[in-house]
């Protein structure tokens, strides 16, 4: 997997597929072609599920444990909501 760095924007290829990151904002390509345009992490599991590699997924291991710490505190939270 190739990864590499302009400005504030992240790019990341792996055989026909192509991601880029852009703070909040993403694209995922297929053949150069634009298949997806928005929210940064959605373009990341579509990126991660199109290349079925481990070594992809591992690349950004730290990124999906973050995103499900967040889920759970957010669960947390709505749980105590609903005792009170």
């Amino acid at each position: 997997m190739d990864a590499c760095t302009t400005r504030n924007t992240l790019k990341y290829a792996h055989k026909q597929y192509k991601l880029e990151i852009n703070r909040d904002r993403g694209k995922f390509y297929n053949n150069n072609k634009l298949i997806f345009q928005g929210f940064a992490f959605k373009a990341l599991m579509m990126f991660i599920d199109n290349c079925n590699d481990t070594n992809v997924k591992e690349k950004f291991q730290s990124q999906l444990t973050m995103r499900e710490e967040c889920k759970f505190k957010e669960r947390r939270k709505d749980d105590k909501e609903k005792t009170l």
